[in-house]
Order: C-alpha cells, then structure tokens, then sequence
C-alpha cells in the first residue's frame, strides 16, 4: 500500500499561538498513522510582533514557512504573498507527489482551492466557517470591499469542490446539510484541545501566583488572544470592570500577542486598577499554568448572524482546565450548556445584563468541585478522541 503524502496549510505563522493550539494537535494525530509517509506543514510568516519561539519536534512533519518580499506595504505584501504562495505550493504538490492537501480553516481553504485549480490536487477544508460572514457581521469588511467579494467567491467555490468540509461546530453541519450539501462531505470536529496537558496543577497554581505577586486566596480571571477583529475589543474592558466590582480583590492575568503599550492604555483608560492587572506574552506550551492560577475565563466574540458557527480554542483550553467561561451568548455549541449555568455562564451581545451575568459566574465558583465538573466537560466536548473518530472516516 502507497503512504500518502499530506500538505498541512495554516494561514498562520508557525509561532502564532495559534497555530499550536489548533494545528499540532493534527499533525500528531497524522503522524501516528502508518499510511502516512510525510507532512509537509506550511504556514503563512506575516506576524510582525513579538512572539514566543516554537519547537516544532513532531515525527515526519517538515516546515516551510511562506513570506512576502514586500513587509514595507501592506496591501502590496498581501498580494505577493497570495501569489508567491501559488506558485510555491504548486511546485510543492507536484515536486512531493502529494496525494491530499489539507487546509486549515476556509482562509487557507482559499488558497487550497486555486491551487485544486492548477495542480488537480484533492483538498480539505477543516474548521471551515464563513470567514468573509464572520468580518461583514462584525464590520470590519463592507459588501463593496474587494476582500469580502474574493473571500465569499472561494468560500463557495470550497463548498462544490472540497472532498471533504470539517466544520467545528454541529450547528453549521446541520445549516449546511438543510442547504443540500452532502451529509458524507460534512463533518464536525469542535476546536479541540490536548485535556492531559490542560489540565489544572495545583503547584503550578502557587508558582504563577507567587511570581505575579497575586495573592493566593484572590479571584483571579483569565483573558488568552487578541483584542479587536472577530473579538471584542474596547468592551472587553467594560466587562473586565464588572469582574472587578463582582469579586473583591480581583486580579487579572492576559495573555496577548497584540501590543502591550495599547492594552496598558485601555485598561487605565478603563479605570481599572493597574496593579491588579497582568500582561504576558507566552509559549503556548505556558499557558496551563496560568489557566491553573486563575478562576473564571473570558472569552468575549462579537456577535454575529452566523456566530453559532464559531468554536474558539480557547473554550477547550479552558474547559480543560476547569475554569468556567464567560461568553458572549448564542457562541458554538456550547451556549446552550451555559445559559443553564453548565461550564460557564453567557452575557447578551448588548452586554445589558452584565453584573447579573457576572453574579451566575459567582454561583458557579462557589460550587464545590466545580472545575472537575468543568473539567470533565472538556473530555466529552473537546477531546481529541473526536477529531481521531472523523480522521478515522476521512483517512481510513
């Protein structure tokens, strides 16, 4: 039997936090196969900020990292990049004799499909979602704006072309079937997460605290990602005052890659106490222990028509760890599990009911053995045991 060959896309750079969290997981999960021969792991280099250094010791996975000759101009840097990126991808399938090209996220799906176009090689789209819906619902394409048009275009083309479409929630699988796609193409693999090493430490709980100079009794809250885009950005800190005012002695912990120098500005702008409040820029591998050092999570989405389609990673991170999530309602699946209070508790898109929210996640702390129940969560809705049963079907 032939081993096959797999091109791994990610429109992210290979230390995006990101990328870590969402695509190794996979690429372990490939590389245990036995018909597998090679994984080629290509990734997008366009991040210009700091970021942590990345290990990338994974078995048969080799890397190319894709980046514009252009950083000096955006516009310009981002054609370059689409086009240099054809043309090495495309010499890539044919030089490697790839059999199948798996791209990561709809994004990736878009340079997945041209490349389908001029080489013939099969594809699939995992964590496929409506990207160009997503930035039109939240403003930040218009219609008229020629990256919404090129975005939509290929996001249907993917539709008609992929072999397969891995979407993350079983709420875009159910929309897409009624909408006459195949039941066969369409799978469903929640943003999983690796739940032994997410999972809470208690000696990493006093470490982080200690360093931090948090104290250990505190209510301490967790943001991990960006500001702005898909998120919330400036509201963020609205519903971080009301963490404030809910818990006495509250300390908050975010882990961001956006600028540092902007988030001190909105949290003193936001009349939140500087002291009590704590940036970080870590490997993702770091990360468990300040999820262990926290109590509540947030993950705060814009909403959106199509919002029930998004999973973020972080929510199986968290999860994992135990910590209930402060969401945004009407998010993944999982909104209909916290508006009964279960793993987390949801806020309006309006943020109308904030301090009555905040006072369901108080509930929630003030249970015993809650981030057990929380953590066991993460095992049924975000273990990578789903992502190996859909592998399983594609693959096998």
């Amino acid at each position: 039997m032939k081993k096959k060959n797999i091109l791994f896309l990610s429109y992210w750079s290979l230390r995006e936090p990101l990328t870590a969290a969402a695509i190794f997981p996979y690429l372990h999960l490939l590389s245990e196969m036995p018909d597998v021969e090679r994984i080629h792991l290509v990734t997008f280099e366009t991040s210009q900020h700091f970021l942590p250094e990345v290990v990338l010791d994974i078995d048969k996975v080799v890397h190319h990292g894709i980046r514009s000759r252009f950083t000096w101009s955006y516009a310009l840097s981002k054609v370059d990049l689409q086009v240099h990126a054809l043309h090495y991808l495309s010499c890539l399938v044919r030089k490697e004799k790839i059999d199948i090209l798996i791209a990561k996220s709809s994004l990736a799906g878009n340079v997945a499909h041209l490349v389908h176009l001029m080489t013939g090689v099969r594809y699939i789209v995992e964590s496929y979602e409506p990207h160009s819906t997503y930035m039109l619902g939240c403003g930040v394409w218009t219609k008229r704006d020629p990256r919404y048009l090129y975005a939509n275009m290929l996001e249907k083309a993917q539709l008609k072309h992929a072999e397969y479409l891995v979407t993350v929630t079983h709420n875009h699988r159910e929309d897409l079937i009624k909408a006459g796609q195949s039941p066969h193409r369409i799978k469903t693999i929640p943003s999983i997460t690796d739940t032994h090493v997410f999972r809470f430490q208690e000696a990493e709980r006093a470490r982080v605290r200690s360093a931090m100079n948090i104290p250990q009794q505190a209510t301490v809250g967790i943001y991990v990602g960006k500001f702005g885009g898909l998120y919330y950005d400036d509201e963020t800190y609205v519903i971080f005052r009301h963490a404030f005012e809910q818990f006495p002695g509250f300390h908050l912990i975010i882990l961001s890659p956006s600028d540092t120098s902007i988030i001190l500005k909105k949290v003193e702008h936001s009349g939140l106490p500087m002291d009590r409040v704590h940036l970080a820029t870590v490997p993702h591998k770091e990360i468990p222990a300040y999820l262990s050092a926290s109590d509540i999570a947030f993950s705060t989405i814009r909403p959106s028509t199509v919002n029930r389609y998004q999973s973020p990673v972080k929510n199986g991170e968290y999860w994992a760890n135990g910590l209930p999530i402060f969401m945004t309602d009407g998010i993944a699946d999982e909104y209909r599990l916290m508006r009964k209070g279960i793993g987390g508790h949801v806020f309006n898109p309006d943020m109308s009911d904030l301090k009555e929210a905040m006072g369901g996640m108080a509930s929630i702390i003030s249970r015993e053995g809650h981030r057990f129940e929380i953590a066991e969560l993460a095992k049924r809705y975000k273990s990578i045991d789903l992502a190996k049963e859909v592998y399983a079907e594609i693959f096998g």
